[in-house]
């Protein structure tokens, strides 16, 4: 049994960026493979470019020559740099709290010495799996970059140990990441989305930042099309 959501961004305070976001939710939780497989294979079709840097990618393998960074990385680097990873865009460790609440799950894994809270709540709270492997917030992105990124939040300035990516209009600072300007609208719409769906909540900063690059950055037809493909794979996600 399916349960549809219908909220209007605007009632939420994240106001514009899309008029209404319908979210259809599967009583059944698919896993994290599952959910990285239907990426690659059905929305992207096995093939496209990557988010930050508009490498070319094919089966999960990346042509750092196609965006100029054949010869960036040092060579201990190079094999996860040549490999195409499922990135969450918002960081997978900024869901163990749901509304401003801690998740139990988070809180189990430090009190029981469970060793990693991503895998524990993964194994042990439904909810927490749903919106870790929700197609929506996974995009193809270079390896390499997406380890240095981490969990690091959107900023629009790095002050400190800056580092760049050849002709990828991208930075990665020891605080934060500044993605590309035809980016960012995409990534704020994907965050109010976890908000819509999930609960998920942001720093005063942050939400500031993400309400500015949807307005800066439009939706565009590229996205929408984007959107209702992952809507069509998963049953659920962004609908303009």
């Amino acid at each position: 049994m399916k349960h549809i959501y219908k909220i209007n961004i605007l009632i939420i305070v994240i106001l514009s960026l899309v008029s209404m976001i319908s979210i259809a939710k599967s009583n059944q939780v698919i896993s994290f493979s599952s959910a990285k497989n239907k990426m690659y294979k059905k929305v992207f079709n096995n093939t496209g470019k990557t988010l930050y840097c508009g490498c070319d990618w094919s089966s999960k393998k990346t042509n750092l020559d196609s965006c100029g960074l054949q010869s960036y990385f040092p060579k201990k680097q190079k094999k996860r740099a040549a490999r195409t990873e499922a990135e969450h865009i918002i960081p997978a460790s900024w869901f163990f709290s749901v509304n401003n609440k801690k998740r139990q799950c988070a809180i189990e894994a430090k009190t029981l010495k469970k060793g990693s809270a991503r895998k524990w709540c993964l194994k042990t709270d439904p909810q927490y799996k749903q919106v870790h492997n929700d197609i929506v917030n996974l995009f193809p992105a270079v390896g390499q970059i997406n380890a240095d990124r981490s969990n690091k939040p959107f900023v629009e300035r790095v002050n400190t140990k800056v580092k760049s990516y050849g002709q990828c209009d991208i930075e990665i600072g020891s605080r934060g990441i500044i993605p590309p300007k035809d980016k960012r609208g995409n990534i704020a719409r994907i965050a109010f989305y976890l908000t819509s769906a999930y609960g998920i909540t942001y720093s005063k900063r942050q939400l500031e930042l993400f309400k500015e690059w949807d307005k800066t950055d439009a939706i565009d037809a590229d996205e929408r099309a984007h959107n209702r493909r992952v809507v069509k794979v998963q049953g659920f996600g962004i609908i303009q």
